[in-house]
């Protein structure tokens, strides 16, 4: 009987568990339909009061719409719908009359204010306040370039925060166009060790609505001093959008104590931005044996370099121990149209893998075929 008694009471508890899942989930779905129908009225409302603001023939912030400026996004919810409201009218031919708008929110402070209260709040919130000026860089900007207050205020939110929030206030002062404020910003990474991929930290540079060759000098200014992994976002940078760091370049890759991945990095700008005193250096590294990472980026950076001295040191690397020095060799070699029936049938007869490699690269070049002696390989 004591046996039954437990084995119901264990089913009572069961069913009850399942009951609150139940409930719980009825709950969530019903607090996120409330959600989505407030978040569609708020943001209705917002797109009501800021076209009434537009239409306006003496052009001048209502005291009333900049006062529930103030007090409403304070919430980040209403943030949200306010973007949504602006994002909505920026579509309906209000082009002129936002413009407009913006400068009357800088020059009366309004975002100045916001983003001083926002200091305080939760990380995701300041991440989201950034990301809104990333969206709308005018906010930020007055009649003499940059509204100073309201970017000091973002600065200040990467201390204490998560990868995100420093993502998005890089991305906020990249979009405004504070070289001075991202000079900072990356500053405070580098003192902190604070990591961010050197991919996204380029992508994010890239942004920047500035001069990016005054950015670019700024900040390779401090390629002694700063964390190398920001330093090779900013080779990164440097490489997709410059082509004048030739000179200044060129001591750091001769430098064996320079960081490796610095040095790989500078080694493809090469490629992109040819440069003759640079070649030496690279058949150097192409016969690297200490470190392959550098004879594997030689081989690839070579084909920007054509000369019989680079074909015979590729055709050299072709014996290589490291598959990716093959491989790029041979791609090197394709692309400068430097291969024979002599190297296929070296190929042959000891690194059937390059031979693949090569077939395969010959394809995609034009659709050839490898001929040795008359005959298809």
């Amino acid at each position: 009987m004591f046996n039954d008694l437990r084995i119901h009471l264990a089913i009572i508890m069961y069913l009850l568990g399942c009951v609150s899942i139940m409930v719980y989930n009825a709950m969530v779905i019903i607090r996120k339909n409330n959600s989505s129908k407030a978040m569609v009225r708020n943001t209705d409302r917002w797109a009501k009061e800021i076209k009434i603001q537009l239409e306006q023939d003496e052009y001048e912030l209502n005291p009333k719409h900049e006062k529930n400026l103030r007090r409403y996004l304070r919430n980040v919810e209403q943030l949200i719908a306010y973007s949504n409201a602006l994002g909505r009218i920026k579509n309906e031919d209000y082009a002129a009359a936002l413009d407009r708008y913006m400068v009357k929110l800088v020059e009366n402070d309004v975002f100045v204010y916001l983003t001083a209260d926002y200091r305080d709040r939760r990380t995701q919130e300041r991440a989201y306040l950034a990301f809104f000026i990333s969206q709308y860089p005018q906010v930020a900007k007055n009649s003499d370039g940059i509204s100073s207050g309201t970017v000091d205020n973002m600065v200040s939110y990467i201390e204490d925060s998560d990868i995100y929030c420093r993502v998005n206030v890089l991305k906020a002062l990249s979009h405004v166009g504070d070289m001075y404020g991202v000079a900072n910003v990356l500053q405070f990474f580098s003192e902190r060790r604070y990591f961010i991929h050197h991919k996204l930290l380029a992508d994010e540079l890239l942004c920047f609505v500035g001069n990016k060759e005054d950015l670019a000098k700024r900040l390779w200014s401090n390629h002694r001093i700063w964390n190398p992994n920001i330093m090779l976002g900013v080779v990164n940078f440097i490489t997709m959008c410059s082509g004048a760091f030739d000179e200044e370049f060129l001591p750091v890759l001769k430098n064996p104590s320079a960081n490796v991945e610095i040095r790989l990095a500078i080694m493809r700008y090469y490629r992109k931005n040819i440069y003759s005193q640079v070649h030496p250096i690279l058949l150097e590294y192409l016969s690297q044996t200490e470190n392959y990472d550098f004879a594997i980026v030689a081989a690839f950076v070579l084909d920007a370099y054509p000369s019989p001295v680079t074909t015979a040191a590729l055709k050299a690397a072709l014996e290589s121990d490291k598959w990716h020095v093959r491989y790029n060799a041979i791609t090197s070699l394709v692309n400068l149209g430097e291969y024979s029936e002599d190297m296929v049938n070296e190929l042959i007869e000891h690194d059937n893998d390059a031979l693949q490699i090569l077939q395969y690269k010959l394809e995609h070049a034009g659709g050839k075929e490898i001929r040795v002696g008359g005959a298809a390989k």
